[in-house]
């Protein structure tokens, strides 16, 4: 870690009580909106404000602002995809700036406060605006084809892929890969419901499952002397990320030992002793993840005979502050699953 890097320290806010107290208070300065709003207006609302008390939760953690800053930038997204009133958002965090004085722990008010008026001041600028990458051109061609409900056109988009010479690897990191993280991009900024990030998420999975013998084929080329353990922590359900990673480990030809999503924190050490495994590559996509992976963290490095594993953390968080896997005490961060397997080649390189 670099020297003055602040370290990862869990906190714990009562997002249901802060919720309470920011929407009553909402409802005090914005009485006039508050009596128009329907149920499911005024229960989005506090949605909203649960996103922000949990966000600023893991940016207190961090000692960072980065996840109250993305949360308040995605949440600006959706208002403008749902036509809200402009300044929607910013009224919504000038509601956290009167009320989180007086309802946090003495010890946060200061930085939280700071942070609050720092992301509201974003909001004015054009730093809070996301670049797009250009997606190539087959993730395009299958977006447009999932988008139409196309299936058979878009698994004509993998089949030409594949009869054009592309190798599995190829297909999952400039095929699946931008795909999943557009639609993600899509669903965070209200253009993609959930049905539709389901839907093209689902079609990833089965076009991997159809290549799996291709998969098992390609890692038989390779001598197998290293294991790795792959999972999601705690209750993380969002795993095809990972299963990417466990699949490009096997064909660069480790024993993989892929548990999938839903993996309680307190199993994998186990996993990882019973198999002597040489490194753990681990996903989660939700900042509110984070103390569930730090403990994981904690209990390998603490186990005199697991501390040598080296450990390989990857999804969203991690693209939203870099440093974060330092932060934890992880050996590296992974931006995807090539790097993921680049990284524990490097990490574990003569038993390094």
């Amino acid at each position: 870690m670099q020297q003055g890097s602040p370290v990862y320290r869990p906190v714990s806010l009562d997002h249901e009580y802060l919720a309470g107290k920011l929407l009553e208070r909402y409802a005090g300065v914005r009485a006039g909106i508050w009596q128009t709003l329907s149920g499911d207006q005024r229960a989005r609302i506090r949605s909203v404000f649960l996103s922000f008390t949990g966000s600023l939760q893991e940016s207190i953690a961090t000692g960072s602002p980065a996840f109250l800053n993305d949360c308040a930038c995605r949440e600006e997204a959706r208002a403008a995809s749902r036509h809200l009133p402009r300044g929607f958002v910013l009224s919504l965090l000038g509601v956290l700036a009167d009320v989180l004085p007086r309802e946090l722990p003495a010890d946060y008010r200061d930085q939280a406060g700071e942070w609050v008026r720092q992301t509201a001041r974003s909001l004015k600028s054009p730093g809070c605006e996301r670049p797009e990458s250009p997606l190539p051109a087959g993730a395009g061609a299958l977006l447009d084809a999932l988008a139409a409900a196309d299936k058979g056109r878009a698994s004509a988009v993998v089949d030409e892929a594949l009869a054009g010479g592309s190798t599995v690897r190829k297909l999952y990191l400039t095929l699946f890969q931008p795909a999943l993280r557009e639609t993600g991009r899509r669903w965070e900024d209200g253009r993609a419901g959930i049905t539709e990030e389901h839907y093209v998420t689902a079609f990833i999975v089965q076009a991997m499952e159809q290549l799996r013998d291709r998969v098992i084929a390609e890692g038989k080329k390779k001598p197998r002397q290293k294991t790795v353990v792959a999972a999601c922590v705690g209750e993380e359900l969002h795993d095809v990320g990972i299963r990417m990673v466990a699949d490009l480990f096997e064909m660069d030809g480790w024993n993989v030992y892929y548990i999938g999503a839903n993996t309680p924190e307190r199993c994998i050490p186990e996993a990882v002793a019973r198999l002597k495994a040489d490194a753990v590559a681990l996903s989660i996509t939700m900042p509110s993840r984070l103390p569930g992976l730090q403990y994981l963290i904690r209990s390998l490095r603490a186990d005199a005979a697991l501390a040598p594993v080296k450990i390989i953390v990857g999804g969203y968080p991690f693209q939203v502050l870099p440093d974060l896997w330092e932060r934890i005490g992880a050996d590296a961060g992974a931006v995807d699953a090539e790097d993921a397997v680049a990284a524990a080649n490097r990490l574990t390189a003569n038993g390094s």
